[in-house]
């Protein structure tokens, strides 16, 4: 160090950082920087070129530009050089190019590059490759995600869509007709198909599609979708949604040339409770198309439609002018009223059933002959039972509340389409009669009945001509204008002795019975029992 330096750091001089050398600045930066003569060769690059590239510098070294970038970014390059030259010699220009590395993979990078002028003569070039792999793929993903919750927002609107169309639909054909035909026309998807269950003999019969023809038919057939070991049955059985992905069929399908012949599909079972209706089948032109919340909204229209089907059905046997009745005869321990009787003695009588909030069952039940402290005794020990009281209790007799938690036959009826006419208990043995439309499948109530209890005998059928105006009929308007919950309390109220002189229940008793507070339950009451009185007394037109 020069003595003036010294001395100028003695006396605290000039603190100005001095320029690295050139070398250095290129090496040090991370990027990759490089310089081509006026031909397009390179002349000089850094070692993250090197690095990036993964060829020696002295294999680049010498080499055209197309070396690593194919012949039309080239062809680019050099037209941006000439606008440059003419132009803006002192200007940078930046674009898109994937480079290709040694092991042959093409990389996606941003080139900026300005010319190198020396006493007006064009030297060649200097640049900078930058590779923007991560930016790309942080691109993609946020496209993904905002195409798939856009997908999901369409899909949504069309979930509602159906959901308000299956509240107006007044039979099962309707329903299935209208999710096969909304589903279809969604932008998503290209196919759709509706097919009913056979529990018995685990078959599936088509009732409806759209978007399909009978050749695209004929090709899902031959796929064998509905195969005991096939993909609906699968669904079926494991009571979720089962979905084919990524599946290749060539140009089978007509596939276009943006999905490459690659296909979804989704099988989608319409259930309630324990019940299966049957199966919807989307079809997608696209690979993996039903993932996540997808699938998840799909399995959420099923269980809306299996709802719908069996609220159909139910609304179907209580309006019919004409009904089945179908009379089955069973003895089964474990069914309370049966072994109430086999172990009590006396006759048990079913009144009425109420769903309680929390899935069981309030069951109101009528004893005769019969001790009612021995039946008390009984139902404290019976497995299954939560809950029960003595609405009314005489000598020989006694009208019973019970929340029981076991099996029934009452729900499962009811999904498909069957409603409990009566049902009587003596001796350990049950007489149960169902009434389900004409048009219902009897063998179908009777596999629901042999589902529930084992032993049970279907010992009469008959036609029956109903009233024109039944009382069922009007528990069908009463059902249009009550919510579920002030059907329940007004049934539970009922029921219970809460409307009989004196009362039977108190409304506290009835709060507890359903697990509410009682201001909930007299507002429910309430409103229930001014629509009863305008369904009486206002002009049918009125609400």
């Amino acid at each position: 160090m020069s003595e003036e330096r010294e001395e100028g750091e003695k006396e605290g001089g000039t603190d100005e950082p001095r320029l690295l050398a050139t070398e250095k600045v290129v090496a040090a930066i991370g990027d990759g920087i490089y310089q081509l003569d006026p031909a397009g060769r390179f002349v000089s690059v850094n070692d993250a070129t090197v690095e990036a590239t993964g060829y020696d510098r002295a294999e680049l070294l010498g080499e055209h530009a197309s070396f690593l970038v194919d012949e039309a970014y080239v062809t680019r390059v050099e037209d941006e050089i000439a606008d440059l030259l003419a132009n803006d010699p002192n200007g940078v220009r930046a674009m898109e190019a994937p480079i290709r590395n040694a092991d042959g993979e093409r990389v996606p990078c941003e080139l900026r590059f300005s010319v190198v002028l020396s006493d007006g003569e064009f030297e060649g070039t200097v640049g900078v490759v930058r590779d923007i792999s991560w930016e790309k793929r942080r691109d993609a993903a946020l496209r993904a995600q905002r195409d798939e919750l856009e997908q999901l927002r369409h899909i949504n609107a069309v979930v509602r869509s159906i959901d308000r169309a299956v509240v107006r639909a007044d039979t099962a054909d309707e329903i299935e007709r209208t999710v096969c035909d909304r589903i279809a026309d969604a932008d998503p998807y290209r196919f759709a198909l509706v097919a009913r269950f056979d529990r018995e003999l685990e078959t599936l019969t088509v009732v409806s599609r759209a978007g399909i023809d009978e050749e695209d038919a004929e090709r899902l057939r031959r796929m064998d979708f509905d195969a005991s070991d096939g993909p609906a049955i699968e669904a079926i059985r494991n009571r979720s949604v089962w979905v084919v992905q990524d599946a290749d069929r060539g140009d089978e399908w007509g596939a276009s040339d943006s999905d490459a012949g690659r296909w979804s599909m989704a099988f989608v079972p319409f259930r309630y409770d324990d019940s299966i209706h049957g199966i919807l089948g989307v079809y997608a032109d696209r690979a993996f198309a039903f993932e996540g919340p997808e699938r998840e909204v799909l399995g959420e229209l099923g269980e809306m439609v299996g709802y719908a089907l069996s609220a159909a059905k139910t609304r179907q046997a209580l309006v019919s002018e004409r009904t089945i009745e179908l009379t089955f005869r069973f003895s089964e321990d474990d069914y309370p009223f049966t072994a109430l009787t086999k172990q009590v003695g006396g006759t048990s009588r079913f009144e009425d059933a109420v769903l309680h909030p929390d899935g069981s069952l309030l069951l109101y039940v009528s004893t005769e002959g019969s001790d009612p402290e021995r039946v008390f005794e009984f139902f404290e020990e019976f497995e299954g039972v939560t809950h029960f009281r003595a609405i009314t209790q005489r000598e020989d007799e006694c009208l019973l509340e019970v929340r029981y938690a076991g099996p029934m036959a009452f729900s499962t009826l009811a999904n498909h389409g069957g409603i409990i006419r009566s049902a009587v208990a003596e001796e350990g043995v049950a007489h149960v009669t169902v009434g389900i439309p004409e048009s219902g499948d009897v063998r179908e109530v009777v596999n629901a009945m042999t589902g529930v209890f084992e032993d049970t005998e279907l010992v009469s059928r008959q036609t029956v001509e109903q009233p024109t105006e039944t009382r069922a009929r009007f528990r069908d308007t009463l059902d249009d204008r009550l919510t579920e919950r002030q059907l329940t309390a007004l049934t539970t109220a009922y029921r219970a002795g809460y409307y009989d002189w004196p009362r039977g229940s108190t409304g506290e008793e009835l709060a507890e019975s359903l697990d509410i507070a009682p201001p909930t339950l007299h507002k429910h009451l309430r409103i229930a029992e001014r629509k009863v009185l305008s369904a009486i007394f206002d002009e049918p037109e009125r609400d």
